[in-house]
């Protein structure tokens, strides 16, 4: 019976990836439903929904390859030819190669989970062919669909009424990628998202004590602000719901650090202020994590020069000393994505993957004027935090958000206001006029059919006004 859990999950892939091709030629937004299906599941049960199936097939790569086969009627042609992703595109597939190696040398070695490397090679070749079906779409057709980032607070929520065990990590990853659309948001007027998801990071603050996740949706909040703030007089002009909520925050805090009482018993922030304070001392749990992740940073880098064109093989357990005792991270990674890509694949294959990450960066601020630029540049500021800390990239249920993030965001940027979809259609209706004129037979006014005499006593027209 074991050996048909495989057979029946994949059968089940294939009916939902037939389902997703019928379902493209009977609705419009096939393919926005099915990312809607892949990513709020994910924002809503995280790692729990991320590991449904059997590895290395999961259902939400399911979705993900779904949404894309239904539109690559949209998206195939411009594949290769698309200038704006040139150099993504070259860093995916070459991050997709040495993933291919890095696994096999990962399975011939007998490493604990090879396979999960696949990940590392397999998401940016997702991001890429996504990335050219959204240049295909108008700029503000996602707008349609921004329900969606609602749902990582009602994760957040479900985890705390349930009691269901939660990543911080990701939690904090998906509110940060919301909490940059809501800074953009709410500069249009609209405060609600930003409220909402501020809602949810206060409660996983409450939950987990977590310095990181936390310091994600921060940094995506105010790169974001930074970034999108229309002038100076509008930046500070928050609605009055806004400056109620930072001046009761702000007496909060006052009142409590005059009460005397312990760091730990202040409401939702207690236990991260407790965790801060004891950040320094490592015979503490919160500061001997700070200093093992060190250790493995050192011992990944250290490996890696080893074998520097080609990594240390996917699924390379980490082994490092720690006051004298030796730990192992098992198949966790380095806790690093930045180091997890040159530890696993090699310095070439990793210092794409940083390049590619700094180019997005810069991208997006060189088009922060760009209507959409500001809102991917604070979500890929919180992307980048979380994978300095945290095995996001290496991971399924960070890995694909992360991706998208980056694609979008690399290729956003580049699209005019009136959107890629609608200046491609226009190109493609220009160049069939021009097909169809060429093909005209000649006639007596010329080649295109025309004709260019002037009837008698017809007005000569003058220079323009």
């Amino acid at each position: 019976m074991t050996a048909d859990i495989p057979l029946f999950f994949l059968a089940c892939a294939a009916v939902c990836v037939a389902s997703g091709v019928l379902l493209a030629f009977c609705l419009r937004g096939a393919g926005w439903l099915l990312w809607a299906s892949c990513l709020a599941p994910l924002f809503l049960l995280g790692r729990e929904y991320a590991t449904v199936g059997v590895s290395p097939v999961y259902l939400m790569d399911v979705l993900a390859v779904s949404a894309l086969l239904v539109t690559v009627h949209m998206w195939g042609p411009w594949a290769f030819s698309e200038s704006r992703l040139r150099w993504f595109r070259a860093v995916a597939v070459g991050l997709a190669l040495a993933s291919a190696q890095a696994v096999y040398r990962g399975i011939e070695a007998g490493y604990p989970d090879p396979l999960k490397g696949g990940i590392l090679g397999l998401y940016p070749l997702f991001g890429w062919c996504a990335a050219t079906w959204v240049l295909t779409r108008p700029v503000e057709e996602p707008l349609r669909w921004r329900w969606v980032l609602y749902v990582p607070t009602l994760g957040v929520l479900l985890a705390w009424v349930a009691h269901t065990p939660m990543v911080a990590a990701a939690s904090g990853l998906y509110l940060a990628i919301a909490a940059a659309f809501g800074v953009q948001m709410r500069y249009a007027g609209n405060s609600r998202l930003l409220l909402w998801t501020l809602t949810g990071a206060a409660l996983l603050t409450a939950l987990a004590s977590k310095r990181g996740p936390l310091l994600a949706v921060v940094a995506a909040i105010f790169a974001t602000a930074v970034v999108g703030r229309p002038s100076r007089r509008r930046a500070i002009r928050w609605p009055v719901i806004s400056w109620t909520l930072a001046a009761l925050g702000v007496v909060a805090l006052l009142s409590f650090s005059l009460s005397g009482r312990a760091l730990s018993d202040m409401p939702v922030v207690g236990g991260l202020m407790t965790r801060l304070s004891i950040s320094t001392d490592v015979h503490t749990e919160a500061g001997a994590n700070v200093a093992l992740r060190l250790e493995m940073w050192r011992e990944a880098l250290h490996t890696a020069w080893q074998e520097p064109l080609f990594g240390a093989g996917a699924g390379h357990p980490i082994e490092v000393i720690r006051s004298g005792m030796q730990s192992s991270a098992g198949n966790s990674g380095p806790h690093n994505s930045f180091v997890g890509y040159i530890y696993y694949l090699g310095w070439p294959a990793g210092l794409g993957f940083i390049l590619l990450v700094a180019a997005t960066l810069c991208r997006t601020w060189r088009a922060r004027r760009h209507p959409v630029a500001a809102s991917w540049f604070g979500a890929t500021v919180g992307v980048c935090v979380t994978a300095f800390t945290n095995v996001a990239f290496e991971t399924t249920f960070i890995g694909l958000p992360s991706w998208l993030v980056l694609s979008c965001a690399y290729a956003l940027v580049g699209v005019d206001r009136g959107g890629a979809g609608e200046n491609r259609a226009g190109a493609e209706d220009t160049e069939g006029r021009k097909r169809l004129i060429a093909q005209r037979p000649p006639g007596p006014g010329g080649a295109t059919g025309r004709n260019t005499a002037r009837s008698p006593g017809a007005p000569t027209p003058g220079p323009p006004a």
